[in-house]
């Protein structure tokens, strides 16, 4: 069955414009009829549903453009791989869930949870785990990977004292940026700036090399992702937001 481009906008949910555009970069070029009008076919629909899954997961279109012109078998690895991750997120969105859930039950004066429920999912510890994850999975998609694999074999090497003392520093950043937050600093004040500076300095030195490029990421992540928010959130509600707004000013402002 063939499909024309209003078939295919109302089928898709995708809109004629977006359309046009895949067609002028050459991502989904559909054939023409004898009138000179576009014409999909079931392998188009396949493509564009590539297209959309793959934009889903914040892929940008020029490397879909390149996935979509692997071979198969490179193809499916890079899908697994996103399958993985998806699930991934998915168990942590659920236990986020749950931690919600039992917080709405004690807030409303049923069973209380214990004290080292209260921050399952949002402990620094994991939450800098979750960091790094993300880093290597922007790092496969748009850089190197070696620096990053060379920092994480040394992370492995430090002792509990050692991680420790990293996450007592970490903290403190992240309560100086509480403070100026509440304070009711700007995102661009050269206060909240200079802590965005000490943040990206930190990850770094001591966890992996952190271009201004992976830390614009980062930032978005932090409003993107609800286990980043939850954690930055549970310091001052909308700091998620307040951070990844400064470090978006640090990224576009640093030379």
């Amino acid at each position: 069955m063939m499909y024309s481009t209003q078939e295919i906008a109302k089928l898709t949910g995708v809109t004629k414009r977006t359309l046009y555009h895949y067609e002028t970069i050459g991502l989904l070029v559909p054939k023409r009829t004898n009138a000179g009008h576009r014409s999909y076919s079931r392998e188009d629909l396949l493509r564009l549903q590539q297209i959309l899954l793959y934009r889903s997961l914040d892929f940008p279109l020029s490397e879909i453009q390149r996935l979509l012109t692997q071979s198969d078998s490179n193809h499916h690895t890079t899908l697994k791989k996103q399958i993985a991750l998806l699930q991934e997120k998915a168990s942590r969105y659920q236990m986020l869930a749950r931690l919600a859930e039992q917080t709405l039950l004690t807030l409303k004066g049923g069973l209380p949870m214990k004290d080292e429920q209260l921050f399952r999912g949002l402990r620094h510890e994991e939450i800098v785990t979750h960091e790094k994850q993300h880093a290597d999975e922007v790092q496969q998609h748009y850089g190197d990977t070696d620096a990053y694999r060379i920092s994480a074999k040394r992370q492995r090497q430090r002792t509990p004292n050692e991680k420790e003392q990293l996450s007592s520093m970490h903290k403190q950043l992240d309560q100086r940026l509480t403070t100026l937050y509440r304070d009711g600093h700007a995102a661009t004040d050269p206060d909240v700036q200079q802590v965005v500076k000490e943040q990206h300095d930190f990850i770094d030195t001591y966890y992996y090399p952190c271009a201004l490029s992976l830390f614009a990421s980062l930032g978005q992540m932090y409003v993107s992702d609800e286990r980043f928010r939850a954690y930055y959130d549970a310091y001052a509600p909308g700091l998620s937001t307040f951070y990844s707004e400064a470090i978006s000013h640090y990224t576009r402002t640093s030379h």
